[in-house]
């Protein structure tokens, strides 16, 4: 409204007193948009916090995920190597416990077939 009565009025029916009060609204309405932005700005500025800090979240998720898998990967790969090495004693234990145990077999199958010789 200030503006309209400064532009409608001639220059010289202009008071000081009114060009003060112009000034002074102009200024207030300036010192308001200055506050606005500011806190727009703080506003994305936060907003750009939370998402930065969320992807900085998901991030180390994935990383401690990928840390976590890669130790049960070695857990289980390790697991697997004792297992193997375990059953091949075990194979080994048997066959050492079949060959000696063999020649017993064979003289007893030769026993209980042939008759015994006098």
């Amino acid at each position: 409204m200030a503006d309209a009565k400064m532009d409608t009025a001639p220059a010289e029916a202009t008071s000081p007193e009114a060009l003060l009060e112009l000034i002074l609204s102009k200024e207030d309405e300036i010192k308001q948009r200055v506050r606005d932005a500011q806190t727009e700005a703080d506003r994305l500025v936060e907003e750009a916090k939370l998402e930065a800090s969320m992807i900085k979240r998901d991030a180390a998720a994935a990383e401690v995920g990928t840390d976590i898998k890669e130790k049960e990967l070695a857990k289980a790969q390790a697991e697997a190597e004792r297992l193997v090495e375990e059953i091949g004693r075990q194979a080994d234990d048997i066959r050492e416990k079949g060959s000696a145990r063999m020649n017993d077999a064979v003289a007893m199958l030769i026993k209980s077939v042939l008759p015994p010789l006098e």
